[in-house]
């Protein structure tokens, strides 16, 4: 169809907004019924004439709706945008610079942007063609009047044919597309189907509304388009994803497909999860005052498991002590309940080490059993990245219900041996024969501890080949684990300083928070099943001082200004509603601008 389709270059303007290039092969045809909403493009003269293009209702169609992209307004978008990312680095250009180039760069004429309405919503539809994985996309763009609208079509190219109010443009490229007006909305389309099916899903989808973008997917739609349904999409995603593991990853799993069947256990699960949404919604909000705001919202259909995992609300609660007895270095503190998700996930991996019959499993089951029986429900992480080896210190708490249920897991713990410690991990992970363990018990001021060193084996020839220099040095040192019960709670404490920790975190004395934005962050999300501070500086110190490239280096030595993300999530209570939300604050802009000016001080 040319080098660039019309519908495409109008839409080029609109890279931040999320709006696709159509498809591009001719669909089979299909029964549309009429349209709800008045045809107002006019017919042109002189132009051959086809078969009128029938649209759809948007309720006949809805059942082809795969996902839908809304813009509420493509000037508010990029003004505050780029105030966001001018806090990062200097722009050469203001918003409306950007939306000009944007429009150059798409090759549109200039009576295009001077027509359109960039203040009002935009949006695009996408619809099956068929039930073999064809789709097309229908975009809606709005001029300043109906006058501007037309004026829009007129510039676009030479008219090709009408096929009632749809025509047919072809570019100064060689590219085509089908227009159709109503009132001073654009509606486009590289293909005459696509517009049938999707012209008036696209014009209901334009909603104006405090997010900037918004996307909606429909897992069951999308997976009846591509003649199969959600479970057996998902079954076959994580049959290849295990394939590639054996082959990349050849070390871990020993390319066994069971193994690394287990290893993707979690990630099958979070997915079950989505596919059991009738819809899923994402926006994006871009405030200078508050940052990057990204909004997952999870519908989920009567009956399921996401329904169950919506409906209980247990607020999070992070361990004090774990959160702030090493604070140098850290990069994640948080806390999550265990709600039906996890519980699931934990039973799963019950069962494994229930039929696991190899040495240390039966040792390692009456201990994961006590674990669960004791469980309060919630567990607090935090971890820390240092320059130098060890690399990394994390610890964990998981609180117990009583003291009675505390003493069964810590005689349990006290039995575990390296074989445990393994079969522990294979329920999990499945084969780990690349993991070296060694145990000892030690008395860590008044807590009877396992002290664990962890250690990868060598690897072979060509597993080692697939290694970067960069896994090489973080993966060849040996990690401590410490793992205790300290009155009703269970305690892991790993990597650097783990013993001193171990014996901090037992004490229950907790300094204050001495990041205040991690304490309005926690403050703010009090409500919420989970709650994670991330801080990606930490990450970027680590990595220069394993590396040469001078910038990062010069990172790693100066330190450099936070960089951090907020991640919430929970239900509704009602099992209406899961959402999961992160945000990226106005301070991790001016930490990226910081680790900007490190590197040009280098150079």
């Amino acid at each position: 169809m040319g080098e660039r389709t019309v519908a495409s270059r109008v839409v080029g303007v609109c890279v931040l907004t999320g709006l696709v290039a159509c498809a591009e092969k001719t669909p089979p045809p299909h029964s549309p019924q009429a349209a709800t909403a008045p045809l107002t493009t006019p017919v042109p003269g002189g132009v051959p004439a086809g078969p009128p293009i029938e649209f759809m209702a948007a309720a006949a169609a809805r059942p082809l709706l795969l996902a839908t992209v809304s813009i509420s307004s493509v000037d508010r978008l990029l003004a505050n945008g780029t105030k966001l990312v001018g806090q990062a680095m200097p722009l050469p250009m203001d918003a409306a610079g950007l939306r000009d180039m944007m429009l150059s760069q798409a090759g549109l004429p200039p009576e295009v942007a001077a027509n359109m309405d960039f203040a009002s919503p935009s949006a695009a539809a996408f619809v099956a063609l068929d039930g073999k994985g064809k789709s097309g996309a229908v975009m809606a763009v709005p001029a300043r009047g109906p006058a501007e609208a037309q004026k829009i079509i007129d510039a676009l190219g030479k008219k090709i044919t009408t096929r009632g109010p749809a025509t047919l443009v072809e570019g100064n490229t060689g590219g085509r597309g089908w227009l159709y007006r109503s009132g001073n909305v654009v509606v486009l389309s590289d293909e005459a189907d696509a517009l049938a099916r999707g012209t008036m899903l696209t014009l209901e989808a334009r909603k104006a509304g405090a997010d900037d973008v918004t996307a909606v997917m429909y897992p069951e739609a999308l997976a009846r388009a591509n003649g199969t349904d959600v479970k057996t999409a998902i079954d076959k995603f994580l049959k290849e994803m295990q394939q590639k593991q054996a082959v990349s990853t050849p070390g871990v799993g020993g390319g066994d497909a069971a193994a690394n069947e287990n290893s993707l256990q979690a990630v099958g699960e979070a997915l079950a999860l989505a596919g059991d949404a009738s819809s899923i919604e994402a926006s994006l909000v871009a405030d200078p005052a508050k940052g990057l705001i990204i909004h997952a919202r999870f519908n989920p259909r009567p009956g399921t498991k996401l329904e169950s995992v919506a409906k209980e609300v247990k607020p999070f609660s992070v361990d004090p002590a774990v959160a702030t007895t090493s604070t140098n270095g850290r990069f994640i503190v948080g806390g999550n309940s265990l709600g039906p998700f996890w519980r699931g996930v934990l039973a799963t991996y019950r069962d494994r080490l229930a039929a696991d019959k190899q040495k240390g499993a039966a040792v390692a089951l009456t201990y994961y059993d006590a674990v669960l029986a004791a469980m309060a429900g919630q567990q607090s992480t935090s971890m820390s990245l240092h320059k130098e080896a060890p690399y990394l210190s994390g610890a964990f708490a998981f609180p117990l219900k009583d003291a009675a249920s505390a003493g069964q897991v810590a005689k349990s713990l006290a039995a575990l041996d390296s074989a445990a410690a393994s079969a522990l991990l294979r329920a999990q992970l499945g084969d780990t024969s690349s993991v070296e363990w060694t145990v000892k018990k030690e008395t860590v001021g008044k807590l009877k501890a396992q002290h664990f060193r962890v250690k990868m084996k060598k690897k072979s020839a060509a597993a080692a080949a697939a290694t970067s220099d960069l896994q090489k040095r973080l993966m060849g040192q040996t990690l401590d684990v410490y793992w205790a019960v300290a009155d009703t709670r269970m305690l892991m404490t790993l990597g650097k300083d783990a013993k001193t920790r171990l014996t901090a975190i037992a004490s229950g004395k907790a300094a204050p928070e001495p990041n205040k934005a991690v304490a309005e962050a926690q403050a703010a999300a009090a409500a919420r099943d989970l709650f994670f501070y991330v801080d990606m500086t930490p990450v970027l110190g680590v990595v220069g001082s394993l590396t040469d490239e001078q910038r990062l280096v010069a990172l790693a030595k100066s330190g450099g200004s936070p960089i951090p993300a907020i991640v919430t999530a929970g239900g509704d209570g009602a099992g209406k509603l899961w959402t999961m939300d992160l945000t990226v604050p106005v301070a991790a802009f001016t930490g990226i601008g910081s680790l900007i000016a490190a590197g040009m001080g280098s150079n």
